[in-house]
């Protein structure tokens, strides 16, 4: 046994019970941690890095982030989506045969690239949570007025504007992030991270054989933003993940720094005292039918959260009464506050919706105020 492995329990298993360890470890971040703490799993791992990260992906991520995971992964091969449109719906497509086509890479590369995608996983949870703990902070420090009477006006706003209130809500803490809402930031910034590294590959030239000039052109110019052919409350998802990576790489956020800068991937990032700490990944609830009151299970993950929704409302005309209070209000003021992540008790204790899961329609009216409320002189178009 080498020196570097004096020590190693795992030295002393049979090959065979290593590999099952190592594939019950499950989720890529203890995948992470368990080769790294142990060299004689880490070996394991490199003797069998795709059948090992395909167990752990397709057992504990959700599906559109695997599916972005594995466009990551096959990128580090070289292998890319076949056009832009492809590109632009990746978490939506499945790919059943992308594992077979990596197996015939070099076992070292395999290795190389599995490693590196773990890496990539520590640090987009490094980015989630650090972007979840900034939201929370901001989020804490609102202070939503009660309304009392609204105004006189003509228009809603203006009856908001002159409406007696009482500034006497005070945010109540809800703990950390749920598994929701952790997963929903995640799968955010594996959005980044693809999009960051497609437009690399694109700028070396990697893409000409799948990409005709024009797509490349539109890749190279375009912006995360308008890239990914999604839904209105995912682009909403995607624009909190970009909003702090921005404000971290331009160092207008205090709570951590970017180092390692690189274009194409998203940099490590450090606590302004030290290494990002890693959390552990929220346990996913299990409810029973209909009891999930708040939006906080699996099925909730890839559906339009409430922020989302109600603020979708009050300014269409789908507003309840045919006047939306605040049409024309872009979705920017209350994004930065974390709505487009928030899962429903977390809405509740910022006092943005009813508490106990009420329906928010019974008395919308006081709930458009409070979200108004908290609008600062900027916020108003």
């Amino acid at each position: 046994m080498t020196s570097n492995t004096e020590g190693d329990a795992f030295g002393r298993l049979p090959e065979e019970i290593r590999i099952e360890i190592i594939k019950l470890s499950l989720d890529p971040l203890s995948i992470r941690s368990l080769v790294h703490a142990s060299p004689v799993m880490g070996r394991v791992l490199d003797r069998y890095p795709l059948e090992i990260v395909e167990v752990a992906l397709n057992a504990t991520v959700p599906v559109e982030t695997r599916r972005l995971m594995v466009a990551v992964l096959r990128a580090r091969f070289s292998r890319f989506p076949t056009s832009l449109s492809e590109a632009q719906k990746i978490a939506t497509i499945d790919l059943p045969s992308a594992f077979n086509e990596m197996l015939s890479s070099r076992l070292d590369r395999a290795a190389a690239a599995v490693r590196s995608l773990l890496a990539t996983a520590e640090n987009a949870h490094a980015w989630s949570h650090a972007c979840l703990e900034h939201l929370i902070q901001k989020s804490m420090e609102l202070r939503p007025s009660t309304l009392i009477k609204r105004g006189a006006g003509g228009t809603d706003q203006e009856k908001f504007e002159k409406a007696e209130s009482h500034k006497d809500y005070l945010p109540q803490y809800t703990g950390p992030p749920s598994w929701v809402e952790e997963q929903r930031m995640i799968k955010a910034f594996w959005r980044l991270q693809f999009f960051l590294e497609l437009q690399g590959a694109g700028n070396k030239g990697l893409l000409g054989m799948y990409w005709s000039r024009q797509e490349v052109e539109m890749l190279s110019n375009g912006s995360m933003e308008s890239f990914y052919d999604v839904f209105d409350f995912e682009r909403e998802q995607i624009l909190t993940a970009c909003d702090f990576f921005r404000a971290v790489t331009s160092g207008t956020i205090a709570l951590v720094k970017a180092i390692d800068k690189d274009a194409y991937r998203l940099s490590t990032i450090h606590w302004i005292e030290g290494t990002v700490p890693r959390h552990s990944c929220a346990e996913p609830l299990s409810f029973g039918f209909n009891k999930d009151r708040f939006g906080q299970g699996p099925d909730y993950l890839d559906s339009s959260p409430l922020g989302y929704k109600f603020y979708h409302v009050m300014s269409s005309i789908q507003w309840l009464d045919g006047s939306p209070p605040l049409v024309g209000f872009p979705f920017q003021p209350w994004r930065k506050y974390g709505f487009a992540i928030w899962d429903d008790k977390r809405m509740a204790d910022l006092g943005m919706r009813p508490p106990e899961g009420r329906r928010i329609s019974k008395n919308y009216i006081s709930y458009c105020f409070r979200w108004f409320s908290i609008l600062n002189e900027e916020d108003l178009p």
